[in-house]
This record gives structure tokens, sequence and C-alpha cells, in this order.
């Protein structure tokens, strides 16, 4: 149960964060996409 419990709660964190940086750095984000796609 402790496991499953990290697991949400770094899951929410990681949602929020996301959320946060894309209403932050909108055109930054879609660039950021674009450039991990070509490094891969």
């Amino acid at each position: 149960m402790h496991l499953m419990c990290e697991r949400i709660s770094s899951v929410f964190a990681g949602i929020i964060v996301g959320l946060w940086f894309a209403k932050t750095f909108p055109k930054e984000t879609e660039d950021a996409k674009k450039g991990k796609d070509k490094k891969k």
C-alpha cells in the first residue's frame, strides 16, 4: 500500500508540473517536444 501511495503522489506531482509548465511555456514546450524527437 505504501508503494502504491508513492506512485500516485509522484504521478499527481508530475501532472501538476506538466500542466504548470504547459501554461508557463506553451511555445517552448512545443519546441522542446520537436527537439526531443530530433535528438532521438
